[in-house]
């Protein structure tokens, strides 16, 4: 069990470095973001949901501990993040 927690973590922690060099040129378009977080912060997430499968324009909601990013298909990444000013990427799941 920890093992693929491990794996998954740093798959996604892969996942958002590739996504955010990626995409750092490349201002995405978010259309809703009910977050706490920097437009910065809120472009990172937007980036690691793109390189994810999302497609823009990009909303990000914020319940309690966990960020769904949502775009104009069908897939969906959820982010389990800290609570706080800025995300800490607890795990992502992407559908």
């Amino acid at each position: 069990m920890k093992t693929s927690k491990f794996l998954a973590l740093t798959a996604a922690s892969a996942a958002l470095a590739f996504s955010v060099n990626a995409y750092a040129a490349k201002e995405i378009k978010i259309a809703g973001n009910s977050t706490p977080y920097s437009e910065a912060d809120a472009q990172k997430l937007a980036a690691t949901a793109v390189g994810m499968g999302v497609k823009e324009p990009i909303s990000l909601n914020k319940a309690g501990a966990v960020v769904t990013v949502s775009g104009s298909n069908t897939t969906k990444c959820t982010f389990k993040v800290g609570d706080g000013d800025s995300p800490k990427i607890q795990g992502v799941s992407c559908k």
